[in-house]
C-alpha cells in the first residue's frame, strides 16, 4: 500500500493546534523527506478562544521543524473574507468568531454551525482560492479510533485523512508525543481545555472541567449570550438544550455534581 502520509497536492493540511493533528503534520513531513510541496500548505484557522498553549504549540511546531504554518483568520467587512496573520498579530481574544456573529445577529448552535462553516471551512477555501487553487484536498487528523466522524467523510473527494487510512489511533500519537522534544502543555494536560477552549459542541462534562479550571475562558461566552441579536426566539444562546453558559459556570463554581448526560458533538475543528 502506498504511504497515506505522502500527499499530493494541491492540498492544505488542516492543523488545529491539536496533538493528532500535529502526529498527522510529522508524518507527512516525514513521508516528504522533511519539507512539503510547494502546492501542499499548512492552514491553522483561528477563532481567536483557543488557549495560550494552543498558540505556544503551533509556533513551537513551525519553528522546531521548519515548517511554514499560515495562520488564517476571518475578517467581515461589507462580506466576507480572510486574512494571514503572524502570531504576533493574531486574536486572541475572539474577535474573528465576534466578528461572524455580528454580522449574521444570531448565535451558532449545533445545528447551525456558522461558526464551523466561515471560521474554518470557508477561511480555508478563500485562502487555497488566493493561491489560485480552484480545486483542493483538505487533510484531516481523523483518527482510525474515531469511526463515525471518518464514515462521515469516507466518500468525499475533497478530504483526505491518512491517519485514519494508516489505522493510527489515539494510543499511537501520545505515545509519539511522549517521546518527542516538545508537547501540547495544556494545563493538568486536560483535553478539555484544547481546541475553541468554550465551545458548545463539547459535552457538558468537559465544559465544567474547563469552567473550574480556567473560568476566564468563558467571560466571552457569557457577554456573546447578553448581545440580544436576534428577534427570533432561542437565537441568542448557542444551546436551547442547556442552561446559558452564566448558569453553567455558576455550577461549576458550585463544584456541583459532573455531568454526563450527553457527549461531545463534531466539527471541522479536529484535535
Amino acid at each position: 500500500m502506498a504511504d497515506p502520509y505522502k500527499i499530493d497536492g494541491p492540498s492544505l493540511i488542516q492543523f488545529s493546534g491539536g496533538r493528532s493533528s500535529g502526529f498527522m503534520l510529522r508524518k507527512i513531513l516525514d513521508a516528504h523527506g522533511g519539507a512539503l510541496p510547494e502546492d501542499v500548505r499548512v492552514a491553522f484557522c483561528n477563532t481567536g478562544l483557543e488557549h495560550q498553549k494552543t498558540y505556544e504549540f503551533v509556533e513551537r511546531v513551525e519553528r522546531e521543524w521548519g515548517v511554514p504554518v499560515h495562520w488564517l483568520e476571518y475578517r467581515h467587512d461589507g462580506g466576507h473574507r480572510f486574512v494571514e496573520v503572524r502570531p504576533e498579530t493574531a486574536s486572541k481574544k475572539g474577535e474573528p468568531f465576534e466578528a461572524l456573529i455580528r454580522a449574521a445577529s444570531y448565535l451558532p448552535n449545533p445545528v447551525t454551525r456558522k461558526c464551523t462553516v466561515e471560521l474554518k471551512i470557508q477561511t480555508a477555501k478563500r485562502f487555497a482560492k488566493s493561491l489560485g487553487w480552484d480545486e483542493v484536498v483538505n487533510v484531516l487528523g481523523l483518527r482510525a479510533d474515531e469511526p463515525r466522524r471518518v464514515a462521515r467523510m469516507i466518500d468525499d473527494e475533497t478530504v483526505a485523512m491518512p491517519m485514519a487510512r494508516a489505522g493510527h489511533a489515539r494510543a499511537d500519537v501520545l505515545a509519539f508525543w511522549a517521546v518527542n522534544s516538545f508537547d501540547l502543555e495544556l494545563p493538568g494536560n486536560d483535553v478539555a481545555l484544547g481546541n475553541c477552549v468554550g465551545c458548545f459542541l463539547k459535552s457538558r462534562s468537559l465544559l465544567q472541567r474547563a469552567m473550574r479550571a480556567e473560568p476566564e475562558h468563558f467571560h466571552w461566552w457569557l457577554r456573546m449570550e447578553t448581545l440580544q441579536l436576534a428577534d427570533k426566539p432561542g437565537a441568542n444562546t448557542f444551546r436551547s438544550d442547556r442552561p446559558n453558559y452564566r448558569i453553567q459556570l455558576e455550577e461549576a463554581k458550585r463544584q456541583g455534581v459532573m455531568f454526563d448526560d450527553d457527549e461531545s458533538l463534531p466539527c471541522a475543528c479536529t484535535d
